[in-house]
């Protein structure tokens, strides 16, 4: 069967070239074209869409405007938008319904490996109705004490931009929000950023600023569906176990652009838990009481009760925003680093640092966690290293402890 596609874009050169370079995806791709937003909805009336692709400055109805009309009536379809210009207005206003960005003029190859890759990502994700849900989040929620401590920091008279990178380091939501936006091709940066730090440094305290307090574009968390739930205890996990991935890492390569990627697959592996709290509260709540019957883990009862567990859902969104493929398979395989190829990866480090994240830290001798692959180790030839990482991980703990 073959993928929907619609491009929307008012310039009839630019349709033109795009419809010569989807020519040679024809057999796996059905694409329309459009030369406004109303002739697009028009279009999108008539059939489902896997992706949408419009540029931004279009006259009467701008990319954005049609990219929220297309949002409200194919939820689930893929949005990408086109522009060649990257002012902050016009970033707040597409961050709130582009799932990717790219910037014009953008070579066929681009475009294609884009649409190529949010494709493939579906097979990570079976449940159609869960990926409508994820499809909808255009950005994740930031802990109550850390936005009024980075709303205090970016309303100061001089805002230090190091103490808003840590500030936004320290939180699951806020990281994979920034890093979406720093790391779209409307900023030219060479390369992919994984560092929260570095990105808001690259992105400066006026487009930070304009994207969390102007836009409104992230929010407090409201965990009012979930009173007995910690959001707090998940994200000290999380960036405990992004040090304990960097740690290991480390050991294992000195390639800092490696460690960097696996702190930030540490700091992000349980993303998936923050949406089910904070999106899909109400499939979540019967796993949340199932792991208080019967003692976890966790992801036997996400798998038993809905049919996916965070690790596919946290990937799946990672993968709509356009994360780079390592850092989602880390998430992903977060579980099961036996289903990657053997030796170091992404998927090991973190699965390693997880597992050890609990061993470190009780909160109840009462709840099973998934434990370390041993025999996914010894097929990659690491049995001996495990006792090393342990010890490492140990030292790297006490740092953060004191």
């Amino acid at each position: 069967m073959k993928h929907n596609i619609l491009f929307v874009d008012d310039e009839q050169a630019i349709l033109d070239g795009i419809r010569t370079m989807m020519h040679s995806k024809r057999k796996e791709w059905k694409c329309h074209f459009a030369s406004s937003g109303d002739q697009g909805l028009e279009i999108l009336d008539t059939k489902a869409f896997d992706v949408v692709v419009a540029d931004m400055r279009m006259p009467g109805m701008d990319g954005a405007d049609f990219l929220s009309e297309v949002a409200k009536r194919e939820p689930a379809a893929i949005r990408i938008i086109l522009s060649g210009y990257s002012d902050t207005p016009a970033l707040q206003k597409v961050t709130r319904v582009a799932h990717q960005f790219l910037s014009k003029p953008c070579s066929s190859d681009v475009i294609i490996e884009t649409i190529r890759r949010v494709m493939e990502i579906s097979s990570i994700l079976g449940n159609e109705e869960i990926r409508t849900v994820v499809a909808k989040v255009n950005s994740l929620p930031v802990m109550p004490d850390l936005y009024i401590r980075l709303q205090k920091e970016l309303d100061s008279p001089e805002p230090d931009i190091k103490v808003i990178g840590k500030i936004v380091e320290m939180d699951v939501g806020v990281t994979a929000t920034i890093l979406k936006v720093v790391n779209s091709s409307f900023f030219g940066f060479f390369g992919k950023v994984t560092s929260p730090a570095r990105a808001v440094a690259l992105l400066g305290t006026e487009t930070v600023k304009g994207l969390i307090l102007g836009a409104l574009f992230i929010s407090k968390i409201d965990l009012s569906a979930f009173p007995g739930y910690s959001v707090g205890r998940l994200w000290e996990h999380s960036l405990q176990t992004g040090y304990l991935a960097k740690t290991i890492a480390a050991l294992e390569s000195d390639d800092k652009e490696f460690m960097d990627e696996c702190f930030l697959t540490g700091i992000l592996h349980d993303v998936g838990k923050l949406l089910f709290v904070t999106k899909m509260d109400e499939i979540y709540n019967p796993v949340l009481e199932c792991v208080r019957d019967v003692g976890g883990p966790i992801v036997s009862c996400e798998k038993e009760l809905i049919g996916v567990d965070h690790a596919e859902v946290g990937a799946y969104l990672l993968g709509l925003w356009g994360f780079q493929k390592e850092i989602v398979e880390g998430v992903y395989r977060h579980h099961s680093p036996e289903m990657c190829e053997k030796g170091i990866s992404h998927a090991l480090v973190s699965h390693v640092a997880n597992t050890l994240q609990h061993e470190l830290t009780t909160y109840s001798e009462d709840y099973s966690f998934s434990t370390i692959n041993e025999e996914f180790l010894a097929q990659s030839g690491l049995t001996g290293r495990l006792d090393l990482w342990r010890e490492a991980c140990r030292e790297e703990w006490s740092k953060h402890e004191k």
